[in-house]
């Protein structure tokens, strides 16, 4: 019977110089029953568009390949190989896929920097330096190419916007706009030029391997065919053994390319070999001896498997585990036929080992398919509680960096959850997540944009003041006039909003100098407004010191505490050293006068503590620092008082009609009205201060 067009593993039968076969170790070829070797496609032109072309010179290698191939399909067709049968049931079992984890690349590149994508490519670079490289890791790389390339582009694509935007604002146009690369854009660059180079040195080293595999074993099966035919004729017997147990050594240092003349050379030779046997008068008793030798070995092989399907019953499937079963699968396969019933029950036995590791496989993909459906759920929810976000709009700017800080921890889970997608919706779920928190982000910049466009706005405004104190000020006239203007372009200052962060002081302390050289000139324009300012200090202090006297001997007649402080206001300016001290002495002195007072009850001597007070600052021209902390404290406790307020009223509500909620309500009722006073009384403090400023 003739060897039929399977994929078939290479074996390779060796014999001693006593006339025993023994075993050669030869490798699978392809695993697909039906593949036909005359129109599978070639490795490299699998592998996608980076395989190098082929030149003339190849053309006519094939060619010549084609010729030679028919001429080896003749020779075995005319002989009759057993060997293809008794290796048809082996070939029925299948290797297993080994995932590859070293050069799976593919990861969520939404969020990568320029530093990442380099970081990646440079990878990518050095496991194409790998001794194990495969075709199925170029694919993979390939695919990570085509997936990175874009976003690295469009990255590299905004970054030149923004320059070019920056670069307007400071000059008014694009004229002389040279944008120039960083160096992650130009090692990123060379890291591409060599990824490329590393894959056509690679896809040319294979497609030479090929040609060389090919024509070596060409030339040993014509070697061989000689051989066969010396023996026919029964001459130079012994030293055409040693020839012919030379081709079996260099068939077997030749090695194996995937090629898809495969199993038609191997065919041919196994045919040449059966041949040569069936000449030499002592062929079956060798192939007896040989085989039983063959089935003894491939028992320790079926062994060693069933052992690992054994285990397996009890433990998880791994890498490991899975090449040390596809080894011995193709070890077994190596071994060269046995006697048919032994054989059989050896492949029975293989068989059923084999089915437990598929089963395995099954399970641990059905796993790794729900551990990947459930990474995708948590992330689509992720997906759905960031796309609120991405409609937000507001006027503040606490509100923008509060929900700056949810969308960034809604990021951070993101990162936080490792492990693969399913490929089919991986790639969209991630874009969409990418892309709702460009959007956020987006409307946040607009937002600051504006904002800063407004500042830019205030600091043109504050820099009109700065230039009309400076033009009072270079005038040298201090008249009361200026000093009006002086103190209005002040009072408008406070008016103005903020200025961009990074002129904020620099700003501010140009005007308060400005102001500050306008007064100290006015302050020394005369000598004797100098010993003024001292008769007036001495006035101020005789007043603190007679309210003092008289608070200190309990005779604290309100009465006259307006006299006193139209006095002290009608004083005029004295020393700047001694104004803020003389105005907080006299503020204390006449708060004490207050409080010795018997005719006024606790809140109605606070009340005109804090009246006293501002009168005082405000008629005096001082500080209002004090006053604005009042103002301030005043607020909290409001806002305090209010939220007690509604607590309360709240609580109310929940008390229902029993006997006891009467009692609660009353007593609900009464801490109200008691806080609500307060309220009152808070609200007519801050009125006060409020009015007065």
């Amino acid at each position: 019977m003739t060897e039929p067009n399977l994929d078939l593993t290479e074996n390779n039968t060796d014999i001693n110089e006593s006339g025993d076969e023994t075993n050669v170790s030869g490798q699978s070829i392809s695993l697909n029953p039906n593949f036909d070797s005359e129109d599978a496609p070639s490795t490299a032109v699998a592998s996608g568009n980076d395989t190098p072309k082929e030149d003339l010179s190849g053309q006519i290698s094939n060619e010549k390949s084609e010729e030679k191939m028919i001429e080896i399909k003749n020779e075995e067709k005319a002989v009759e190989s057993p060997v293809s049968e008794e290796i048809r049931d082996e070939n029925e079992i299948h290797e297993i896929e080994v995932e590859s984890v070293e050069t799976d690349f593919h990861e969520d590149f939404g969020s990568f920097a320029k530093k990442d994508f380099v970081n990646l490519a440079e990878k990518m670079l050095a496991s194409l330096s790998s001794r194990e490289l495969s075709i199925s890791d170029l694919k993979n790389i390939d695919s990570v190419l085509k997936e990175i390339k874009p976003l690295y582009e469009e990255l590299h694509q905004n970054e030149k916007n923004e320059a070019k935007k920056a670069y307007v604002a400071e000059n008014g146009s694009e004229e002389g706009f040279e944008f120039k690369n960083d160096n992650f854009s130009i090692r990123f660059e060379s890291l591409l030029i060599q990824i490329r180079d590393k894959k056509q040195s690679f896809f040319h080293k294979l497609e030479q391997q090929r040609e060389d595999y090919f024509e070596i074993k060409t030339k040993l099966l014509q070697k061989l065919r000689e051989i066969v035919d010396i023996e026919d004729k029964g001459v130079h017997v012994k030293d055409n053994w040693e020839a012919f147990k030379q081709v079996q050594s260099d068939w077997k240092a030749a090695g194996n390319v995937n090629s898809p003349h495969n199993g038609t050379l191997w065919s041919a030779y196994n045919a040449l070999v059966d041949r040569y046997f069936d000449i030499r008068s002592i062929q079956n008793e060798l192939k007896d001896l040989d085989r039983k030798k063959n089935i003894e070995n491939k028992a320790v092989v079926v062994a060693k498997i069933e052992a690992i399907a054994e285990k397996l019953k009890t433990e998880d499937l791994t890498n490991s585990v899975l090449k040390r079963a596809n080894d011995l699968l193709n070890e077994y396969k190596q071994i060269g036929p046995g006697i048919r019933d032994e054989q059989e029950a050896l492949w029975t036995r293989l068989k059923s080992s084999f089915d437990v590791i598929y089963e395995k496989k099954r399970e641990l993909n059905t796993e790794n398919k729900q551990l990947s459906e459930e990474i995708f759920g948590a992330k689509a929810r992720l997906l759905e509680n960031l796309k609120p976000f991405t409609e937000f709009k507001s006027d503040s700017i606490n509100e923008w960096n509060a929900r700056t800080k949810e969308v960034m921890a809604i990021q951070d889970q993101w990162n936080a959850i490792k492990g693969p997608m399913p490929r089919d919706r991986a790639k969209e779920i991630s874009k969409d997540f990418w892309a709702y928190l460009k959007q956020f982000f987006k409307h946040k910049t607009e937002f600051f944009s504006k904002l800063e466009a407004q500042r830019v706005q205030n600091f043109k405004a504050k820099e009109a003041l700065c230039i009309q104190v400076d033009e009072i000020l270079a005038s040298n006239d201090t008249s009361a006039a200026n000093t009006n203007k002086i103190i209005d372009l002040q009072k408008k200052w406070k008016t103005i909003g903020h200025v961009p962060e990074k002129y904020k002081d620099s700003l501010y302390n140009r005007f308060k100098a400005s102001c500050d050289k306008y007064f100290e000139a006015k302050r020394t324009e005369s000598k004797d407004q100098d010993n003024e300012y001292a008769v007036n200090l001495k006035k101020k202090q005789d007043i603190c010191d007679e309210i003092e006297k008289l608070t200190k001997k309990g005779e604290a007649d309100l009465s006259k505490l307006t006299e006193y402080k139209k006095a002290f206001a009608a004083i005029g300016f004295v020393p700047r050293k001694d104004m803020q001290n003389i105005q907080s002495r006299f503020v204390a002195a006449i708060n004490e006068f207050v409080k010795a007072s018997t005719s006024l009850n606790k809140s109605e001597k606070e009340k005109l503590m804090l009246q006293n007070e501002v009168e005082v600052v405000l008629k005096s021209g001082g500080g209002s620092k004090n006053l604005d902390k009042q103002e301030n404290d005043l607020r909290r406790k409001i806002k305090g008082l209010e939220d007690e307020i509604a607590l309360l009223k709240n609580n109310i509500e929940f008390f229902g009609n029993s006997k006891n909620a009467d009692k609660f309500k009353a007593e609900y009722e009464q801490k109200i009205s008691k806080a609500e006073v307060e309220l009152k009384e808070l609200g007519n403090k801050l009125k006060l201060i409020i009015e007065a400023s």
